[in-house]
């Protein structure tokens, strides 16, 4: 039962401070739109820390090219994608209980629209060995490719639906999460 709550709330969820700006259309893939920012739904239940991150499609495009070593690298649910992206974000985001680093499995993945511009999502779980009260998050992803990239992740701790907001970025790439 609370695993398809945490599973309805990541899909329902919308990010957080709403949506992006309407971007241009046209131009090339890193001047469609001059917000560099991705947006996380993290829900902490138990041991479990299940996460949903909207990234603008041609952001990730191309860090996962540059990371991959593949030009003109497109997202896609298909397995090859999906373990390039799982290796980047282990590079990027690091979750961690007492010193010990969780490791992040995923769950899914698609596409959607955020204000006519295309994102993709994906969801990843981490699983503690005891119920998460304190952990620390490291998040750089895109701060290699956008000096103002910004990570916003909203945690939302279940049964008791606190929240706590979190913005990385360069000099601010790791927070003490607290419930």
């Amino acid at each position: 039962m609370s695993a398809l709550l945490v599973a309805l709330w990541l899909t329902l969820a919308p990010p957080p401070g709403g949506g992006a700006p309407a971007a241009p259309v046209g131009g090339v893939a890193t001047a469609r739109h001059d917000l560099h920012v991705s947006y996380g739904n993290a829900a902490v239940e138990g041991s479990v820390l299940a996460v949903r991150i909207r990234f603008f499609r041609d952001d990730l495009e191309q860090a996962l090219s540059r990371y991959a070593g593949r030009a003109g690298f497109r997202l896609s649910a298909e397995p090859e994608v999906e373990a390039a992206f799982l290796a980047y974000l282990r590079d990027h985001v690091s979750v961690q209980v007492g010193g010990r680093s969780l490791e992040a499995t995923l769950v899914a993945s698609g596409q959607d629209e955020l204000d006519r511009e295309p994102v993709w999502w994906y969801a990843v779980q981490y699983q503690a060995p005891a119920p998460l009260t304190a952990f620390r998050v490291r998040n750089t992803l895109l701060t290699e490719l956008f000096d103002d990239q910004t990570n916003i992740v909203k945690f939302v701790h279940f049964p008791d639906e606190r929240q706590k907001t979190y913005s990385f970025g360069r000099g601010e790439e790791s927070f003490e999460v607290r419930f």
